[in-house]
């Protein structure tokens, strides 16, 4: 039952007609107004207190005692004041099912079928996920360091054609290549050099799915919850208590405004530059250390933070390096926040550069491990190929990680 060859017919139930009204548990109507705060596409900062969402998914917020509204086509980040928390895997949530269109959920297997697994998650019992839309799922708490890398690994690079099982004894990661056969509560079994293996509750850490062909349609946001989950699909209304989201399968959910960490948006005018393959990439070490850059990390493979911001999206890279990328239509501006990580903070001294077309747009001059995140934006009318450019600071190379965070151009 390979995502990439048997993707199988799914046929939405009746609760992808309804609003589902089911809560998170503990979950209570909320006690006052919850502070927002956001970015739009081109990077200026919105903030107000939450109102609600109007049918056609126009946010609204209230900021100095006016109502604004926000089309969901002009926003990038909406941020809730206080942070997620990380709650651990329970024995009634012990799996998470990682989609295509990058929503992740807790929940439990509850069975398969020809096209299909059944999952439960706190918001909705029954789910019904196609496997053309599922990239993984894990099967066992995240708390084994080697499989969760070998895991990370596997879904960055999902085989075209194969699923891949990751089966755990004791410290040591096997990866098989094959097809799931069945996944269920109790175990299931994967079909590996023509026989069936089962897979044990105890040592099957995880499933990831062969990627097939076809490029998954982005959602228009991602809603991330405090405890971690994800969930993606088109803002379809909610009031200053709860916000719907619809699935692409059509069914819709309710979510909780006090369980939102944040929503990140899709735009038809914005192309982040980690979603391309550079045409070149460039790098002259000052000694003999030789840095690749990293897509959504820094180029120390972290998550990518720049002082107290972090970023989900980016382009990671050492000094000195020069990323060049063609560019697929016209577009008008390219925004970024540009820093050195903070995880060499103080340290770090490089010179942020842009050319459009040959031509250099921005220069930052000496940026600092001890410089605050600086946003970039600046003009690229018409521009059909862009260089970013870090070149080498005052102080050797030490610590020379930069971050592009958030890297893009807007049409």
């Amino acid at each position: 039952m390979s995502a990439g060859t048997e993707p199988g017919r799914y046929k939405c139930g009746p609760l992808c007609a309804v609003v589902l009204t089911t809560w998170l548990a503990g979950a209570s109507v909320l006690a006052g107004p919850v502070a927002v705060r956001g970015l739009t596409i081109e990077g200026a900062a919105i903030e107000g207190t939450w109102s609600g969402v109007t049918p056609s998914g126009t946010v609204e917020l209230v900021h100095g005692g006016q109502k604004k509204e926000f089309p969901p086509e002009e926003l990038m980040l909406l941020r809730w004041a206080e942070p997620p928390s990380s709650r651990p895997a329970t024995a009634s949530q012990p799996a998470t099912a990682y989609l295509t269109d990058g929503s992740i959920l807790p929940g439990a297997i509850a069975g398969s079928d020809t096209g299909t697994i059944t999952f439960n998650t706190r918001l909705v019992p029954d789910l019904k996920l196609p496997l053309a839309q599922l990239a993984a799922v894990r099967l066992l708490p995240d708390t084994h360091p080697a499989a969760a890398e070998a895991f990370e690994k596997a879904r960055a690079e999902r085989d075209p054609v194969q699923d891949v099982l990751l089966v755990v004894r004791e410290d040591r990661v096997t990866p098989l290549k094959g097809v799931m056969e069945s996944l269920t509560a109790e175990g299931g079994s994967f079909k590996w050099r023509e026989r069936s293996v089962p897979l044990r509750p105890d040592t099957a850490y995880g499933l990831v799915f062969a990627a097939g062909v076809q490029k998954p349609v982005a959602p228009q946001a991602l809603v991330a919850l405090k405890d971690g989950s994800i969930w993606g699909g088109r803002l379809a209304g909610g009031d200053a208590d709860g916000v719907t989201i619809e699935r692409a399968d059509g069914l819709r959910v309710n979510l909780p405004v006090a369980e939102l960490a944040e929503i990140r948006f899709r735009s038809d005018r914005v192309l982040f530059l980690s979603s391309l393959q550079p045409t070149e990439y460039a790098f002259e070490p000052f000694a003999t250390t030789h840095w690749p850059y990293r897509v959504n990390r820094s180029v120390a493979n972290r998550p990518m933070r720049i002082g107290d911001q972090h970023f989900e999206q980016g382009i990671g890279v050492h000094s000195q390096s020069t990323l060049t990328y063609d560019l697929p239509d016209a577009f008008s501006r390219l925004a970024a926040v540009i820093g050195i990580d903070a995880a060499v903070a103080p340290r770090g001294n490089v010179v942020f550069r842009v050319t459009v077309d040959g031509k250099e747009v921005f220069n930052s001059g000496p940026v600092t491990g001890r410089d605050e995140p600086r946003p970039v934006n600046v003009p690229i009318e018409g521009a059909r190929r862009i260089q970013l450019i870090v070149e080498f600071g005052e102080e050797l190379d030490i610590g020379d990680q930069a971050n592009w965070g958030n890297v893009r151009v807007i049409k």
